[in-house]
């Protein structure tokens, strides 16, 4: 799959998207820094968001057909930030772990380039379904 989001400023990118999965990753970057020049916690949280967005735009609209009334919108976000890096990429990789007939739970893992554990996300999204968007 071609990157969805290949921004210059940012430097995130998705790798990959479908059937209930999603990675992505971010570069470092000194502007997505806080105080301490690491990571800011916001930078890894929209990362891990994004990823479980893409994952859960594949199980509401496979067709990828830009439709706002099928884009899954997160209701509740829990993250643990486990450690934070000043270099590299962060990889976030998203799998769904429940599908409801309104909701979709979907956990990420953020990972440094050493594969170590940075942060572990749970998201819960709306998931409308083609018949709700018509």
């Amino acid at each position: 799959m071609e990157p969805w989001h290949d921004d210059r400023k940012s430097r995130q990118r998705c790798l990959s998207a479908g059937e209930g999965r999603a990675c992505t990753q971010l570069a470092f970057k000194p502007t997505l820094t806080q105080l301490t020049g690491l990571f800011h916690a916001g930078a890894i949280l929209a990362l891990a968001d994004e990823t479980a967005t893409a994952a859960a735009m594949w199980e509401t609209n496979p067709t990828a057909e830009l439709r706002p009334t099928l884009f899954p919108l997160t209701l509740q976000l829990s993250v643990n930030l486990i450690r934070n890096t000043n270099r590299g990429l962060l990889t976030a990789e998203a799998e769904i772990v429940h599908r409801g007939r309104t909701t979709l739970v979907v956990d990420v893992r953020v990972t440094d380039d050493q594969g170590k554990l940075v942060a572990k996300f749970t998201a819960t999204l709306l998931a409308p379904t083609r018949q709700q968007a018509t």
